[in-house]
């Protein structure tokens, strides 16, 4: 009985080494195989801005690889590309858009008019005079239109100009950002907060940053933000694209004070790297956060808006350029798959085993080479297919009826009609069995006296 036992441990001593042995070896082969899985699912998942680029025919160096972007269709906020579309970044002079945008909610509450002449102050030059920031030249003795400083801002992207619009809005720097932020809020950038009205760190605003705001506090946002800033402005103020679609601007033409200026978003029309339908937004540079740009693009019934954030550092220059070879590639690849268009008319339609009836003509952006699919649900209609959208926004519908409860009211037949139908039905029935039976005993009767 030892003996067995003796050999019995023997042989589990033996199998237990050998688990060990295989253990060993396979764990690491295990873990190997596993960076491979999620290496093969990280290609699936779709390319890099620089992969695209790349395929676009620009051969691009890894650094201009953008820290995030994103690109959305307007009128249904669908999410047609992102990449690291929440990463935290500086907007820097893009900042300047919520600027505007604050200046253009008070002319619609009627605060001032567009026509409006502002006066250059000492505070306007001491800014303009500052190498650090972006500016035009400020002359004591000039005047700007509220139009013309939209357009300063814009273009050469004016600090000056920037604080001449911002202190018609607010002129207290603290309370103004309180606005910035307050407005963000609205438009439900969640990852956003602004510090100063230009875009750059309160230091180099001193004596005009906020007071209570740190002096090294710098703004800080995502692309999928900004992406919900240029839709809304975009919807809500369609006259900005009157001054942000120019390449080259003249500015107090004609004046002594007359300046000329080339955009920096060089992807507009007739610019540089000019693509098809574009017609704003803005740029945005700073060391903190590299190159940035803002922008926009219609063909036919298609406005897209695209955010590239954090296209190679403040030390490599080319990146100012370079950023819209990236950006353009992503935005033609997604004008060539989606669009923009009507696809259920108002009318009756089959959808599955159903027949309903629309009165709205339902609009939604969708895969070019697609079939288009629908499904019904609490009453509406609505495209069939998994899809990303901006915060706030969801799948366009329409609502229906079904066809055959139409055809009833418009007949008068409801329950109670088909329930009087069905009892004419049976007493025309009965009555004629009546007839037939009076009929019969009459004949039988004819034949008896017959006989």
């Amino acid at each position: 009985m030892r003996k067995e036992r003796e050999e019995q441990m023997k042989k589990r001593s033996w199998v237990i080494a050998l688990c060990i042995a295989l253990l060993t070896v396979l764990l690491p082969a295990g873990q190997v195989e596993a960076q491979q899985v999620e290496e093969e699912e990280k290609k699936k998942s779709g390319k890099r801005a620089i992969d695209v680029a790349r395929e676009s025919g620009y051969q691009l160096d890894d650094r201009y690889q953008p820290a995030g972007s994103i690109i959305t269709e307007i009128h249904t906020g669908q999410i047609l590309w992102e990449e690291n579309k929440d990463v935290s970044w500086a907007p820097a002079s893009m900042t300047k858009l919520m600027t505007i945008l604050l200046a253009y909610d008070a002319m619609e509450e009627g605060k001032f008019e567009k026509d409006m002449q502002v006066a250059v102050n000492e505070k306007y030059t001491d800014i303009a005079g500052r190498y650090a920031l972006s500016n035009n030249v400020m002359q004591m003795g000039a005047t700007y239109t509220v139009g013309e400083l939209i357009d300063l801002i814009i273009v050469p992207s004016s600090a000056a100009a920037t604080y001449m619009l911002a202190d018609l809005v607010e002129p207290d720097p603290d309370k103004f950002v309180a606005l910035m932020n307050q407005k963000a809020k609205e438009i439900g950038m969640t990852h956003t907060t602004y510090y100063n009205c230009v875009g750059v760190t309160n230091d180099l605003l001193y004596p005009y940053a906020p007071k209570n705001l740190p002096a090294d506090a710098d703004n800080v946002t995502s692309p999928q933000d900004y992406a919900l800033l240029c839709s809304y402005f975009v919807k809500t103020y369609p006259d900005i694209l009157t001054h942000t679609s120019s390449p080259e601007i003249v500015v107090k033409e004609g004046t002594p004070y007359e300046e000329h200026f080339k955009s920096y978003q060089i992807s507009l029309e007739g610019a540089k790297y000019g693509l098809k339908g574009t017609d704003g937004l803005k740029t945005g540079s700073s060391g903190r956060a590299g190159f940035n740009y803002s922008s926009t693009a219609k063909r036919q019934d298609t406005r897209l808006v695209e955010i590239v954030m954090g296209v190679s550092d403040w030390t490599d220059q080319t990146g100012e350029e370079l950023r819209h070879l990236v950006g353009n590639a992503i935005m033609e690849q997604a004008f060539e798959k989606y669009e923009y268009r009507k696809v259920l008319p108002k009318g009756t339609h089959q959808i599955g085993k159903e027949k309903i009836v629309t009165k709205k003509d339902l609009w939604d952006c969708v895969p070019k080479e697609e079939k288009v699919k629908f499904k019904m649900e609490d009453g509406k209609v609505f495209v069939d297919l998994e899809r990303q959208y901006l915060p706030g926004y969801a799948a366009p519908f329409v609502t229906y009826q079904q066809k055959q409860i139409v055809s009833e009211a418009k007949s008068g037949l409801g329950a109670i009609g088909k329930g009087m139908l069905v009892v004419l039905l049976a007493g025309g029935a009965a009555i004629g069995g009546r007839i037939a039976y009076v009929d019969a005993v009459r004949k039988k009767r004819r034949r008896r006296r017959r006989k």
